[in-house]
C-alpha cells in the first residue's frame, strides 16, 4: 500500500513522494487474527469537510496549518506542488500534508468531494 506526501524541502518549496507502508503482523483486538497493521500514529482531532457546487472550486498557494491526514471519500481533486507538479486524487486517496510555514500548495476540487482530516501530534 502507497499513499501521497506532500512536503516542503528546506527551501521551502513543496514536492509529492511516493511513500510505501511498512505492514507488521499485529490484532485488532485480543485474541484475534493476525493481521497486517503499520505502526499506530498518535492523532489529535478528526474532521469531515463536505464541498458543494457553491463552495470555492480553487485555492491558490496556502500551507497546510498542522500535519495531518487528508483522506478523500468522494469525488475528486486536485493537488498541485509548487516545483510545478499536479496530481489528482479520487476516492480512497490518502495524503500526508506536510507543507506547514511554506508557500505551500494549490488545490483544486473537480468534483463535489467529502473529506476527512486527522490531525497529527508532534
Amino acid at each position: 500500500m502507497k499513499y501521497t506526501r506532500l512536503y516542503a524541502d528546506s527551501d521551502g518549496e513543496t514536492h509529492f513522494e511516493n511513500v510505501d507502508v511498512a505492514f507488521n503482523d499485529g490484532q485488532v483486538r485480543s485474541g484475534g487474527p493476525k493481521l497486517g497493521l503499520s505502526a499506530p500514529q498518535q492523532t489529535s482531532d478528526c474532521f469531515f469537510l463536505e464541498t458543494t457546487g457553491g463552495s470555492t472550486p480553487f485555492r491558490d498557494y496556502h500551507p497546510t496549518p498542522r500535519k495531518q491526514w487528508f483522506v478523500v471519500l468522494s469525488g475528486s481533486m486536485e493537488f498541485g506542488t509548487s516545483d510545478g507538479e499536479v496530481r489528482k486524487f479520487e476516492s480512497g486517496a490518502a495524503i500526508l500534508l506536510d507543507d506547514m510555514n511554506t508557500k505551500g500548495h494549490i488545490t483544486r476540487r473537480l468534483e463535489d468531494c467529502n473529506v476527512m482530516f486527522v490531525g497529527l501530534e508532534d
